[in-house]
């Protein structure tokens, strides 16, 4: 699969006008068995300054563990970006077409009082009314060990549904 594949799809997928602003994603971890490991909360607070999307992810892990990553984004040319992040390894590259984003980093994920560094092969589908799906493989020493699966959406729609 790559991002061209997914050209065509709607809605297309704007990176920097979908993150700008509150957000906010519910997500779980599965091991290589399919266990279910973690189950989490992403509040997310999104500027666009000079070309540059900072993310500010806070999140909040169901065994009351929190932790912090902050993003800076940069688009490189019409369909390329380029992240960083204080636990990513050198850049994320990313790909997007259509209403799919492929981003794939190297990352030290933090497990118990270590951290494992782990590959993520990491894809985001715009999907209707604003609902963004990612998957994420997460591999260490070229093995699947996990997934990432995550669900967002704007904030503001979160409060209107609601009512």
């Amino acid at each position: 699969m790559k991002p061209q594949d997914f050209a065509q799809k709607e809605p297309r997928f704007d990176v920097f006008d979908y993150f700008e602003g509150d957000s906010r994603a519910w997500g779980i971890f599965e091991d290589r068995f399919g266990t279910l490991r973690r189950q989490f909360t992403v509040e997310i607070t999104g500027t666009v300054e000079d070309g540059v999307l900072t993310l500010e992810e806070d999140f909040i892990y169901d065994d009351g563990e929190t932790d912090r990553r902050v993003w800076t984004i940069s688009k490189t040319d019409e369909h390329s970006y380029e992240g960083l992040a204080d636990d990513i390894v050198g850049k994320a590259i990313g790909s997007q077409y259509g209403n799919a984003l492929n981003w794939s980093y190297d990352m030290d994920l933090k497990v118990g009082d270590g951290a494992w560094r782990v590959t993520f092969d990491d894809w985001m589908f715009l999907q209707p009314d604003g609902v963004l799906v990612n998957r994420a493989r997460v591999k260490k020493w070229g093995f699947e060990i996990g997934e990432v699966t995550l669900f967002f959406t704007k904030t503001q729609r979160v409060a209107q549904a609601a009512e």
